[in-house]
């Protein structure tokens, strides 16, 4: 028996965002020379850009010596009904202000998601989080999205 999968449709734009600003998970592809490098990110997406952190390692020395970067994030319900969007753009490492409001947001959404899962709330050691991550950002720059079986 042959499982029967349903047309495969493109997201609009509005509906790439939908998908971008209820996700918290992705995986961004990095790459330097000939090495592609593939890693599980949790994110925020807003106005344009997706915010995320990192401990310095692998990923943001490629993205320090290669900003080109592609961010894949999808919703799977199962075989046959699914989301997924993928994007391209340039990473961009924040400092002060504009780091801090971007680790809130991700705390904020984390929180949210837990509590929407009826876990108990995170306590979050704020100061500690900035001092010992990198901040960044990518500038989505062109984004595309398929769907199946999927209604809005």
């Amino acid at each position: 028996m042959k499982p029967y999968h349903g047309e495969i449709k493109i997201l609009s734009s509005s509906e790439c965002i939908k998908l971008l600003e209820k996700s918290r998970f992705g995986h961004l592809a990095c790459s330097i020379k000939d090495e592609i490098y593939l890693v599980p990110i949790t994110f925020v997406y807003e106005d344009g850009y997706i915010y995320s952190h990192s401990k310095v390692g692998k990923k943001i020395e490629i993205m320090r010596k290669n900003s080109k970067v592609c961010v894949q994030v999808e919703d799977v319900q199962d075989f046959f009904r699914w989301q997924s969007v993928i994007l391209w753009g340039h990473f961009e490492e924040l400092a002060g202000d504009i780091a801090t409001m971007a680790m809130r947001h991700l705390i904020k959404k984390i929180i949210e998601k837990e509590r929407d899962q009826r876990r108990s709330e995170l306590e979050v050691d704020f100061s500690a989080l900035l001092e010992s991550s990198i901040i960044f950002r990518v500038k989505v720059e062109r984004s595309t999205g398929r769907s199946e079986g999927w209604s809005n």
